[in-house]
């Protein structure tokens, strides 16, 4: 079966197992990607196991969960460090004009004249945005200058005035 988003990794991170949290096989997550809920019922892949979320705590920010087969301490203490991933198709769409900077590295950056700048081959913390790396460029990843975000078509058009070499 072909999946929904190819250019997606397979598997993808959304926290780390933490410090055991009470008696009851509850667990932090470090490291929280802010995003996914870990609801109770949900699925979720700890060092590639798959495992469901028996009960859950805290907020997206700041979770604490327990997993089933994982209902004391020590089931929770032994977990510690492992990976909490979900599949590539199991990720919620992001909302109108947000995007996961997965989906933005490989895409290609060009004007609208059909002038390629390159692939978008990071994205990085910018102080005021993201900044999308292209080669030796930081584009500001700002509808100004990238008005047009095609994702499916793996493809971002500049705006025509945009110049690199003045931003630099």
């Amino acid at each position: 079966m072909t999946p929904a988003h190819p250019w997606r990794p397979e598997w993808v991170r959304v926290g780390t197992v933490g410090r055991a949290h009470g008696l009851d096989g509850s667990f932090r997550v470090a490291d929280p990607c802010g995003w996914w809920p870990f609801a109770p019922g949900s699925a979720v892949h700890v060092d590639g196991a798959a495992r469901t979320v028996a009960a859950a705590k805290g907020d997206e920010l700041a979770p604490a969960i327990a997993l089933e087969g994982a209902r004391d301490r020590t089931a929770a203490e032994g977990l510690r460090g492992a990976a909490l991933e979900i599949g590539r198709d199991d990720l919620p769409e992001p909302g109108p004009g947000a995007y996961f900077r997965f989906d933005l590295v490989g895409c290609l950056l060009a004007w609208p004249d059909g002038r390629e700048l390159g692939v978008v081959e990071a994205v990085e913390d910018g102080v005021a945005h993201d900044l999308l790396v292209v080669g030796d460029q930081r584009v500001p990843f700002v509808a100004a200058i990238v008005p047009t975000v095609d994702i499916p078509g793996r493809r971002m058009t500049l705006d025509a005035g945009y110049d690199p070499v003045a931003v630099e």
